[in-house]
């Protein structure tokens, strides 16, 4: 093999005065992989060592010094950028007998292409025959030989996340992978979200005074989502749950859950149930339906993106990072699940007096980067139960897992056949649900999740509420206030309700309301939620409302279509 190889003469020319952008706080280099290869970022020659510290340097020199530290040989050095600029490789690595190819690529949003690869595969394939005890070093191509080498993709991308974190984080690349080495069941495999090190892809002069590392920050908020600057409030105080404040960041972890729900708007992804009234309750009798209780908690959707990078995203598309939690793959924790979406509602169980918070986790939409929501919902279920909370508990049972250094724990929501609707509502199942109960959610067995307002997802309420937006109004002339009451899609107010001085506290805040005897009462404040109820939730509540369907006619309606096997 020839000690260079050129695939381009368009490679950019030399030029001391400018470092790649994300350079300076880049790792350097990835731990060596299978004995064989290490990933590296761009070694920057003596003409730059004036102008960033010490502590920051990074030569070709430094690169050999590490790799002869691991009890090494590097014998192959495949440089894989478009550009001369930062080195000269003659000097560097050829004078020292360490050979070298240049595969220039693109980079930035454009993948590799087939010859590219192909050369990539070749020159290692060919290295490797004559020099099996030596390391070959890259930059973050490393998966393409490993993918060649009958490896699954899994397999593939979690060594290479593990050899240098946070691993393969560009989405084209990712696609161009399932585009290349297609597997059964993984139409796409989500990227990681990009490390906080990582920037817009720009040249950096060395002249500047200061990198701006909040460029990516001055972003104006989503008109669908809350202001970015407002108080972002767990359920409780928890010392390992803390808001996400890289605005960069929570952008990234709000499209990518709304991409695995292959949800097309900016708001929060998750599923909405609708409410049961006398124009939709036949829909639990067309065709297969379990129930649960309906929990009184607050909603979260959980990502699991990879060990130590947990977050949940409330309805307010709201981020927060969840420390000292661990999901495995298996029982003994040889891997941690990745890529992972779940639906639930986060509790605060009253035990004798002792407060344990618990996640239920009732949905989950992809799983270890396999998209499971075009599965049944009782499929869906059992990998939940087997293999998410299962595997953590025996896990925990194992001393893998330490259970008390956690948050809270997690759950599976259990969910039945409809026949079990009255013990549901009996005050014997009820006083076992000791974070309470405001009725229950009836779930499509054969029905996909569905994000946004699903029509086959109903809940049914003994006290059907709404939650408004106050504003409190004050007469021009009278000076006499009035509580008006309004949802979101609608100027005006959609109802009013008595004033009374306490209401004062929650001017322009969402509360819950509950109507009896032909007026709307306070129930709660909703200091969860940003925004008050859709117009069309809100006119479904209402209808609701106005004619309830009671326990004792819920029970007996569901009585009537088993015994007549219309179920």
């Amino acid at each position: 093999m020839s000690n260079t190889n050129t695939f381009s003469s368009s490679v950019q020319t030399y030029n001391p005065s400018e470092i790649p952008s994300n350079w300076l706080d880049c790792p350097r280099k990835s731990n060596i992989i299978a004995g064989k290869f290490i990933a590296f970022k761009t070694p920057l020659d003596d003409q730059y060592k004036t102008n960033i510290s010490i502590a920051k340097r990074w030569t070709c020199n430094i690169l050999i010094k590490h790799v002869k530290d691991e009890q090494k040989n590097l014998g192959l050095v495949i440089d894989l950028t478009n550009t001369n600029r930062y080195y000269r490789s003659d000097i560097e690595f050829i004078q020292k007998n360490i050979r070298y190819a240049k595969i220039p690529c693109q980079g930035h949003k454009e993948a590799p292409n087939d010859e590219q690869i192909h050369s990539f595969i070749r020159i290692c394939y060919d290295f490797i025959k004559t020099n099996p005890n030596d390391i070959i070093g890259m930059i973050n191509l490393i998966y393409i030989l490993y993918l060649n080498c009958s490896h699954s993709i899994n397999d593939a991308i979690d060594l290479f996340a593990k050899a240098r974190s946070p691993g393969i984080y560009k989405q084209d690349y990712l696609d161009k992978l399932i585009e290349k080495f297609p597997m059964k069941n993984f139409i796409s495999i989500l990227a990681p979200l990009r490390p906080t090190w990582c920037l817009e892809n720009k040249i950096v002069t060395l002249n500047e005074n200061k990198r701006k590392y909040n460029e990516i920050d001055d972003q104006k908020p989503h008109k669908e989502f809350r202001q970015e600057n407002s108080n972002h409030v767990f359920a409780v105080d928890l010392i390992n749950v803390k808001p996400v404040c890289s605005q960069s960041i929570v952008d990234n972890i709000r499209l990518k859950c709304q991409q695995m729900c292959a949800w097309d708007r900016k708001s929060f992804p998750g599923s909405q149930p609708i409410s049961m009234d006398y124009t939709n309750y036949q829909t639990i009798f067309l065709s297969p339906y379990m129930v649960s209780w309906k929990a009184d908690g607050t909603r979260y959707m959980m990502l699991i993106e990879s060990e130590n990078n947990i977050y949940m995203l409330d309805r307010n598309n709201d981020v927060f990072q969840i420390n000292c939690l661990q999901f495995p793959k298996d029982s003994n924790c040889t891997r941690h699940l990745i890529n992972t979406l779940v639906d639930g509602e986060f509790v605060i169980d009253n035990d004798n007096g002792i407060k344990r918070y618990r996640y239920l986790v009732y949905d989950i939409v992809v799983y270890d980067n396999e998209n499971v929501s075009q599965r049944s919902f009782k499929e869906r279920l059992d990998i939940i139960r087997h293999s998410i909370v299962n595997v953590r508990n025996e896990a925990i049972v194992k001393g893998f897992i330490q259970k008390n250094l956690e948050p809270f724990s997690i759950r599976n929501k259990e969910f039945w056949e409809l026949s079990t609707v009255s013990k549901l509502l009996s005050p014997a199942f009820q006083s076992q649900i000791t974070h309470g109960c405001d009725g229950l959610v009836f779930q499509s067995v054969q029905n996909p999740y569905q994000s946004g307002r699903s029509t086959h997802v109903l809940k049914w309420k003994k006290d059907n509420t709404i939650d408004f937006r106050l504003k409190i109004h004050t007469g021009r002339r009278s000076q006499e206030k009035s509580a008006l009451l309004f949802v979101n899609g609608k100027s005006k107010p959609y109802a009013f309700m008595r004033y009374s001085p306490e209401l004062d506290q929650y001017d322009n805040q969402i509360i819950e309301c509950s109507y009896h005897n032909g007026e709307w009462y306070f129930y709660r404040h909703r200091a969860d939620k940003s925004y008050p109820t859709a117009l069309a939730t809100a006119d479904g509540v209402t209808t609701a409302i106005n004619r309830p369907i009671t326990e004792a006619i819920l029970c007996s309606f569901i009585e009537e279509n088993i015994a007549f096997d219309n179920y």
